[in-house]
């Protein structure tokens, strides 16, 4: 007797995209996407502030900038790193 092979299909999710072009699922509208682009921002900008306060944060933070600089100018010079 032949067993008889049941499949289900699934609706596709619906996507909402914002006008940054960022797809996420669900139903968010664009003032709830901009509110939390604006605390998103505030946060960001927050910590940027406590990193500056920071001496030897900033330091490491410093030295690792110059340490990156040094590598991309090596790349953008055509040499080998």
């Amino acid at each position: 007797m032949a067993i008889k092979k049941t499949t289900t299909k699934k609706a596709p999710a619906k996507k909402a995209t914002s006008s940054v072009g960022i797809s996420i699922l669900g139903g968010s509208n664009k003032a709830d996407m901009r509110k939390w682009e604006i605390e998103s921002a505030m946060s960001t900008l927050q910590r940027a502030s406590e990193i500056q306060k920071n001496a030897k944060l900033m330091a490491d933070v410093k030295k690792m900038a110059a340490e990156k600089a040094k590598e991309f100018n090596s790349i953008a010079a055509g040499k080998k790193i």
